[in-house]
């Protein structure tokens, strides 16, 4: 018997042997098809929380609302449109600790306003980050990375992978020394973003509680904030050929 059909053979005994849809019935090659495209940031969104902890609730709320209008006048004044700021209801906060508390100093009143920024012009992300990290009792800092054109990429991707794909399959099939006929049955795994295993950062959440008792310390720094060098992201695509 000629080895090349012996090893088809065995292909389809394995087949018949096994459930219905595990494996097809007639000879096949499975490839696996990647693609990889690695680009810089062009979008950036940022969330962070602003508080203020007095003893009085009017002066509480005072200074929240000056700190906040300082924020946005900053923010506006660096190319960031009041669409793309969310500046979230004032909510109130007490620590179980301040709620057991006898110590009159910690029985304060503490308001809270979360923002959500976009950030559509990297240049300016330096200049931004620097200033909220100066600004007393900010918290909850967190940055994330990514394109505008994502959808174009996830198309790039798909066509790469699936290209790669054929490649693999025309070289399993010349390996074999068996013809190589068209696609059967096509899967594709999810669009992912590998920039964080390759050490290219582009989703970076930095937290710390802000208070009276946070220490310079504790909050994140510049190096925490810069812009990734890149955004890697990836497709894979398992594709059946039918074989004869």
């Amino acid at each position: 018997m000629n080895l090349r059909y012996f090893i088809f053979f065995i292909v389809a005994l394995v087949s018949a042997g096994v459930q219905a849809g595990t494996l097809p019935t007639y000879p096949f090659i499975h490839v696996n098809g990647s693609a990889t495209i690695t680009l810089p940031a062009n979008i950036a969104e940022m969330d962070f929380e602003l508080t203020s902890f007095e003893a009085s609730a009017d002066e509480t709320l005072t200074l929240l609302n000056v700190q906040s209008s300082e924020v946005l006048e900053f923010l506006s004044g660096h190319q960031i449109i009041a669409a793309d700021i969310e500046a979230h209801d004032t909510r109130k906060l007490v620590s179980a600790n301040e709620m057991q508390a006898n110590d009159q100093r910690l029985q304060r009143h503490r308001l809270i306003r979360t923002f959500h920024v976009y950030v559509k012009n990297l240049e300016q992300w330096n200049a931004m980050t620097q200033y909220l990290l100066f600004r007393p009792y900010l918290g909850n800092f967190s940055v994330r990375f990514g394109r505008t054109d994502y959808t174009e990429i996830e198309h790039q991707l798909t066509s790469k992978a699936a290209e790669n794909a054929r490649d693999r399959a025309r070289e399993l099939a010349a390996g074999f020394a068996v013809k190589l006929l068209g696609p059967t049955a096509v899967s594709e795994q999810a669009l992912s973003r590998i920039d964080s295993e390759l050490g290219l950062d582009g989703a970076r959440l930095v937290q710390n509680n802000a208070g009276s008792s946070v220490n310079a310390g504790d909050k994140p720094t510049m190096n925490d904030l810069s812009l990734p060098g890149a955004l890697m992201y990836k497709k894979s695509v398992n594709v059946i050929y039918r074989t004869k």
